[in-house]
């Protein structure tokens, strides 16, 4: 969505500042009318959208937001390698650093191949039904064949399965709660059709990116927002693992690890691989799982017969939803169609297109902020193409350097004549 800007403008159409009246600005607003007037959902909401959120799309980008900002111990490498980091006693900005970069296809990066998933169904569905009407069931049932094609292949299914959980406990919810927003679109269709698939095929549960990139497609994010939406929720227990690591627990995490191959270098030098076949086919022994039932049956009895709950409630919105004709995501959904209220609220100067309109009259009070910034470009951009050492350059790049000399000299000269005058349009800068 093009933005508009006052002129003079320092920036892009994200954000930048206004100069003249001194103002930063989000989105071509005043960002002084966003403070103590939205949330901070709102304000990210924009700045990655264009539009602030209705009620429904803030609920839901919410939803993912609190889904991912958990980190859960020591276990992800995202909250493990900041603190193991932030042991070493480097900076705060350090430690983060290096759980962004614990971040990949495995771990984090999974929610942006599932959308990217999740977008290619819908598109191969629309180009072979192409404008003959079709219900929201069709299209479930058609990404159900199109993931069992993918099973046959060999291929990966993001999103689906954990590699602590056999169930995530996150995606039943999420996905009950849409179903009390009544929240629909064809993105979500095609994640029921591929949950459908995994549990029928794989007896493989979602995972929290399986759901999540549903939502954020139907949001109107691309699937390369996926994983910097994660990494910027995920910050905040990163953050708190850190600060912990270097106020209540100095080194402690460092300490804890380094005695594991000195303790148990027979369990730390061992096959994992291995070691978690035997696991598995241990957890699904029937006479263990009769003896885990008796000792956590008090506790996850109240668990399971809410995810039943839930689970039957989905089914319901299921059914009915299949029934009803298959419409492209909406306005609401995709984000395009919603009032801005900073249009209404920020006092901007006129405003206009600054890089299109040649034919603006620049008011005297603009050129120093102007004079100033074209002589800082030109001396910046000569002294990259002047060899500090005198050296000889091809004829092309002197003849570049004389060039950039001479609109600097002409810079000068306006500069000079202005700052004579007081006020005025400054001859010299004409040429």
């Amino acid at each position: 969505m093009a933005g508009r800007f006052p002129h003079p403008y320092l920036g892009t159409q994200i954000d930048g500042v206004h100069l003249s009246a001194e103002q930063l600005l989000v989105r071509a607003h005043n960002l002084n009318d966003l403070l103590g007037k939205y949330t901070y959902t709102d304000a990210l909401f924009h700045i990655l959208r264009g539009e602030l959120p209705s009620d429904q799309q803030r609920q839901l980008f919410d939803l993912v937001l609190v889904a991912f900002h958990g980190g859960f111990g020591l276990l992800p490498p995202t909250t493990l390698v900041p603190r193991l980091v932030a042991g070493t006693g480097v900076s705060t900005a350090q430690a983060l650093a290096a759980g962004y970069l614990a971040s990949g296809p495995y771990h984090v990066g999974a929610v942006e191949h599932a959308m990217a998933l999740y977008r290619d169904i819908y598109a191969a569905f629309q180009q072979q039904r192409a404008d003959a009407p079709a219900s929201a069931g069709e299209l479930t049932e058609f990404a159900r064949r199109h993931v069992l094609g993918m099973i046959e292949r060999g291929e990966t299914v993001p999103g689906y399965g954990h590699p602590l959980l056999r169930k995530d406990p996150r995606p039943t919810h999420v996905r009950r709660v849409l179903c009390d927003l009544q929240a629909e679109s064809p993105y979500l269709d095609v994640y029921d059709g591929v949950v459908g698939c995994m549990s029928e095929q794989k007896g493989v549960p979602p995972n929290v990116d399986g759901i999540t990139g549903a939502i954020l497609l139907t949001l109107g994010f691309q699937p390369q927002h996926g994983t910097g939406l994660f990494l910027l929720a995920r910050t905040a227990a990163m953050l708190a693992h850190v600060v912990e690591e270097q106020t209540d627990m100095p080194y402690l995490t460092q300490q804890r690890f380094m005695v594991l191959p000195v303790a148990m270098p027979k369990l730390f030098n061992a096959n994992f691989k291995s070691l978690a076949k035997r696991f598995n086919k241990l957890r699904d022994n029937t006479a263990f799982q009769k003896i885990q039932k008796i000792f956590k049956s008090g506790t996850s009895k109240p668990l399971r017969e809410k995810e039943a709950s839930d689970q039957a409630v989905i089914d319901q919105a299921r059914e009915g939803r299949a029934k009803q004709a298959l419409e492209p995501p909406t306005s609401t959904e995709a984000g395009s169609g919603l009032q801005d209220d900073f249009a209404t609220t920020s006092e901007l100067v006129d405003v206009r297109y600054a890089l299109d309109d040649t034919d603006v009259e620049v008011p005297a009070e603009y050129f120093p902020e102007l004079l100033a910034g074209a002589s800082m470009c030109l001396a910046t951009s000569l002294e990259q193409i002047t060899p500090a050492d005198g050296t000889a350059v091809p004829d092309q790049q002197r003849e570049a350097a004389d060039k950039l000399s001479q609109a600097l000299k002409l810079v000068h000269e306006a500069a000079a004549l202005h700052a004579g005058n007081g006020s005025g349009t400054p001859g010299g800068a004409g040429g």
